[in-house]
């Protein structure tokens, strides 16, 4: 018995069981008529053109046999730009219009190749003028009257859809005909960056109420509130907005530029009010909070019911300076059943630097009183855009001690009021990495280095500060004689987690510890190994697609860095010997960390000149000095996340020392 002698519907089957057999397809396809018609939907179901080299192909395999474009479900336009990209001008367009047959297209996901400042060179204004155009004419299609529009034609099923493209001598790009990406009767999750409305949209006039959106995102983007007012008019019922303002792309913009949000509030909050029955979640990136001496923390009452009507808006991520945070100041203009409310700080550029009004979070946080006042709000989240190429991704600036003492404070102030606070960081792989971020980008990673309810508000509190030692944890953990060997060290160690646990429990069972806002000091050690090691996992994984990408910095002293850190194994400010391994096993950290040939080497960039000081007075050798001069200039522009955990991570490892160096723990807490 043949595959061929089952009913239709069992082969339909098995073919749908070997979808991601790509090979095993193929063979299938060329037996017989009705295997190559079932294989063939999911050979072409996607299709990812990463280089206009691909073009030949395909368009081959689509004039042979036409059918195969009705198969195309997901399509990815990513091509990669080169010197010659400009004579590939003929084969996009051929295929660009198969687009207009390819009715099982339900993911679309296009940028152009010119983007990253590039629109400027040969074949820059043609992507614009032709791509484009040809693009913005079939998604123009399926927007046709109900009467005219066949189920059959191109783009009449599309569901999600992300353009990343630019002008045609600008970064940014009018929205010009491409009014259709607001009329689309089926598309129902769109992100658009770099776009520039337009003063007004009455083309959209006669489609109000009528699309399936249900998240639009603005990345980038230069908005205005009446053309917003006429956007999110379409929707039957948008529940995802994202208004991301031009934040972090402060070129010249074509004509007209209209005025922020935040400085129409009134216009604006009109154009929100019609998805105040639907919403959901709602975020705002406003450009104002890099304005110099503009205040980021202000009340500045605004009329009105403000978000009084939106009863379904749950989770909200806004930028302290826009007008959305003024209805929050005001509880009673909030949404009444808001849980989630997050305040968002962004990524200093090189730009910011002499901006004194620009607050980090890690440092100072906001009055709590007006987040307090909301009766619905369960969580308070903090978050701080730090590039892990920066000396602000150090554990010991986000950690420090003070600003772990006042930020548990706040957030037992918090906790009285039934809010949990949240603080993350939001990891970008490099400050010259600008959003929108495209393919094969570093997206910024959220990580949480503080959450109130892991840490906890009750616990004994004891004076288990090393005085003894020089201040700072840093210090503690470096300031030390390695006089002692790997296994005796990690034996202790284990020996020492082993006695804390069991004292731990003894101290639960005899008395519940008293609810307190302190901390003790090995809570602080503890967070700030935490975490160092969650933003050195994040960074290496980010290195690890960096590298598999490809994308390597076209500036000079950013490749002399990585050149160093490939020869001198310069790991997150440390000059280690042997490759840099994350991985623990259940004894502990690697032995080869707590190897004698080990040595830490601390620059005052990770440590602030005192520390520095302190921790190299009465060195009189002239070779160490030599070779603390040579490794601070190899060391160069690589700051990245704290050096202290790959040498010391362990926390009980970290009170090994310090007892084998003189510091005493409180009676009965820590015994050998």
């Amino acid at each position: 018995m043949s595959l061929l002698d089952l009913p239709a519907e069992l082969v339909v089957q098995i073919v749908d069981h070997l979808a991601l057999e790509k090979e095993t397809l193929c063979s299938l396809a060329q037996t017989c008529r009705l295997l190559q018609n079932e294989c063939e939907k999911h050979i072409y179901a996607t299709i990812d053109l990463h280089s206009t080299n691909d073009l030949t192909y395909i368009i081959e395999a689509f004039e042979r046999r036409p059918a195969r474009i009705a198969c195309v479900e997901t399509l990815n336009i990513i091509y990669k730009f080169h010197n010659n990209i400009q004579t590939t001008l003929e084969d996009r367009m051929r295929f660009n219009v198969c687009l207009h047959r390819m009715e099982a297209l339900k993911h679309w996901y296009v940028e152009s190749p010119f983007d990253n400042f590039q629109w400027d060179c040969d074949g820059g204004h043609e992507w614009v003028e032709d791509d484009m155009e040809e693009f913005r004419k079939a998604l123009e299609r399926p927007c046709l009257p109900k009467t005219n529009l066949r189920q059959d034609i191109g783009l009449s099923k599309l569901e999600t859809l992300v353009i990343h493209s630019h002008g045609a001598a600008a970064d940014f790009w009018d929205l010009g005909g491409f009014h259709c990406l607001f009329r689309h009767p089926t598309l129902r999750d769109l992100h658009v960056s770099c776009i520039v409305l337009p003063p007004d949209l009455p083309e959209l006039e006669s489609c109000i109420g009528s699309t399936a959106l249900t998240k639009l995102v603005f990345d980038e983007c230069v908005l205005n509130p009446k053309a917003l007012d006429r956007i999110l008019r379409t929707p039957k019922g948008l529940k995802h907005l994202t208004l991301g303002e031009n934040v972090y792309n402060p070129r010249p913009l074509p004509p007209p530029v209209s005025e922020h949000l935040t400085l129409l509030p009134t216009a604006a909050l009109e154009a929100l009010s019609h998805v105040s029955h639907s919403l959901e979640s709602l975020t705002h990136y406003d450009p104002l909070w890099r304005r110099p001496g503009r205040a980021m923390y202000r009340s500045q009452p605004l009329k009105g019911d403000g978000l009084r009507d939106f009863h379904r808006l749950k989770f909200m991520e806004i930028d302290p300076c826009s007008f959305l945070h003024q209805f929050i100041y005001a509880h009673v203009q909030a949404p009444p059943n808001l849980e989630t409310f997050r305040i968002h700080h962004g990524l200093k550029k090189d730009y910011d630097m002499y901006n004194e009004s620009l607050i980090d979070l890690f440092e100072e946080l906001p009055p709590l009183e007006p987040y307090t006042r909301l009766e619905s709000l369960k969580t308070l989240e903090f978050v701080q855009g730090t590039a892990l190429d920066t000396r602000e991704a150090n554990a010991s600036h986000i950690n420090s001690s003070d600003a772990v003492e006042e930020r548990h404070a706040y957030a037992y102030k918090l906790f009285k009021h039934g809010i949990n606070m949240k603080m993350y960081v939001e990891a970008v792989w490099k400050t010259s990495l600008l959003p929108p971020y495209l393919h094969n980008e570093q997206k910024p990673e959220l990580i949480c280095i503080y959450d109130a309810d892991d840490v906890g508000f009750r616990r004994h509190i004891v004076d288990d500060a090393p005085t003894n030692l020089m201040n700072g944890v840093d210090l503690l953990l470096s300031n030390v004689g390695w006089n002692i060997t790997a296994m005796e060290q990690r034996r202790r160690a284990v020996s020492l987690a082993q006695r804390n646990a069991d004292n731990n429990n003894a101290s639960e069972e005899a008395s519940q510890p008293p609810e307190t806002d302190q901390l003790n000091y090995m809570d602080i050690v503890r967070l700030r190994h935490e975490s160092g090691r969650a933003i050195a996992e994040v960074w290496q994984r980010m290195a690890d697609m960096d590298d598999e990408n490809g994308n390597g910095s076209s500036d000079d002293d950013d490749d002399d860095d990585d050149e160093d850190m490939e020869e001198g194994n310069v790991v997150f400010g440390f000059h280690v010997p042997g490759e840099f391994d994350p991985e623990w096993d259940d004894e502990g950290p690697p032995a080869h960390w707590f190897d004698n040939d080990v040595g830490l080497e601390f620059h005052e960039a990770m440590l602030g000149d005192e520390m520095v000081e302190g921790f190299l007075e009465g060195e009189d050798d002239e070779d160490d000095e030599d070779e603390d001069e040579a490794y601070a200039a190899a060391l160069g522009e690589v700051w990245g996340p704290p050096g202290e955990y790959h040498e010391l991570s362990s926390y009980d490892a970290a009170l090994a020392i310090a007892i084998e160096n003189g510091y005493e723990p409180p009676p009965g807490q820590h015994e050998w």
